[in-house]
């Protein structure tokens, strides 16, 4: 679940109305008393919540398929609404797009699989039909379905207020919420009569992950991990909802919040099964969860720590030791420190989600001079090789695909 980020993202700041009134939402309709989701009510027991965010601020929607139940023009207009209850309390901005192939996010109505909503080159489509008592479903944004929204047309979408609290909720899903125990949350669980307005809980959650839009809210920053990974757990969660693999992490969870496989116990293939990773804190759809070339298996089981990039025989670093200053070929400042046993501390300096932060860097080097760092914020890998007292041929890269050099001296 690395979640990586670049250093070119900014804010651009629109107005968006935040409450029913001002936005036309409707608010009309009784309570269903239904469960909104598949996703269950509470997170797995034991499993460690890494925070999947999208990294950038500018995100662009799909209308795949319409209701039958209301005008397609007022459709339009829900959807819209219910995306700028979400980006009036943070940085995110939403555009629809005319093309699937365009979007980051893509909603739709349906009863059954519901093709059309998945991206192109898929052979078979993933999701059966739905519960009759499930009003939608969305996927976290993890994994090759991140962003897709689904709502159950078996239901009455002609109650506006149905379809629109229900689009707020899969949405906030789509952003990487889980479900809230407060009642009256618009991310409860269940339908109660919600009108799509944002309680203070909601607005806390989201802000934990993007920040507000008005800049006093920064994202929480995901917890370091720990120094060694002797102390992690190895136990498998429990769960008493359907596990089709029995890896103990519910097919639900597994399918749309972690984005893992519900039918594979070891998702990665890297010898450490889902529900492990999941509580340790490892990634279960990377096998490399650190970044250092050796699997989470051979590390988590045997010689190195799978949580911290390092090397088996490190060798004399003695000549390396100190004080490095440089820079990325997009300008943000990295700054770090190696250590007489060869590990690595650190700072990126550059622009998350509109907001400036210092990311924390760790990592290692070995005698030959090779660096690996990481950063675990918004996951970044770092390779380089210092030569006398300059980083050479640097390079990074992120999960988004994206690509750098960078280049230090030692000071």
């Amino acid at each position: 679940m690395h979640q990586r980020s670049f250093p070119t993202l900014t804010l651009l700041a629109i107005g968006l109305l935040a409450s029913a009134a001002g936005s036309g939402c409707p608010m009309q309709g009784p309570p269903t008393n239904m469960v909104r989701d598949p996703i269950p009510a509470m997170p797995a027991t034991g499993v460690r919540n890494l925070a999947p965010r999208w990294q950038k601020t500018n995100l662009s929607y799909f209308i795949a398929t319409f209701s039958t139940r209301l005008s397609q023009d007022r459709q339009v207009q829900l959807i819209a609404d219910a995306f700028a209850r979400w980006s009036a309390v943070t940085p995110l901005n939403f555009t629809r797009v005319t093309e699937r192939a365009q979007a980051d996010l893509a909603v739709g109505f349906g009863t059954a699989q519901h093709c059309e909503l998945y991206p192109a080159g898929l052979n078979v489509c993933p999701m059966q039909a739905f519960e009759s008592t499930t009003i939608g479903h969305a996927y976290f944004p993890n994994g090759q379905f991140a962003g897709l929204c689904h709502m159950n047309e078996a239901f009455n979408f002609s109650d506006e207020r149905l379809l629109f609290s229900t689009l707020v909720h899969e949405l906030g899903h789509n952003l990487g919420l889980e479900h809230l125990p407060n009642t009256d949350a618009v991310m409860f669980a269940n339908d109660n009569g919600q009108t799509g307005t944002l309680t203070q809980a909601d607005i806390s959650a989201v802000q934990a992950l993007y920040g507000s839009r008005d800049g006093t809210v920064m994202a929480q920053p995901r917890s370091a991990p720990p120094t060694s990974d002797t102390s992690a757990s190895r136990t498998a969660p429990t769960t008493m909802l359907p596990d089709a693999d029995g890896d103990g992490l519910d097919d639900a969870t597994e399918q749309y919040v972690l984005g893992t496989n519900p039918n594979s116990t070891d998702s990665d293939a890297d010898g450490v099964a889902d529900g492990v990773e999941a509580v340790a804190g490892l990634d279960p759809n990377d096998a490399d969860t650190d970044g250092d070339g050796v699997s989470d298996g051979v590390e988590f089981d045997g010689t190195g720590n799978a949580f911290r990039p390092d090397f088996a025989t490190p060798g004399n670093v003695s000549g390396l030791v100190g004080n490095y200053a440089g820079a990325d070929n997009k300008g943000a400042a990295i700054n770090f420190e190696v250590a007489a046993d060869g590990t690595i501390t650190g700072t990126i300096s550059l622009s998350v989600l509109g907001f400036s932060e210092n990311l924390s860097l760790i990592g290692a080097v070995n005698s030959t001079g090779t660096i690996e760092m990481v950063s675990y914020d918004y996951y970044f890998e770092f390779e380089g090789l210092i030569v006398g007292t300059t980083v050479t041929n640097g390079q990074l890269s992120t999960d988004t695909g994206e690509a750098g050099t960078w280049t230090a001296t030692k000071s």
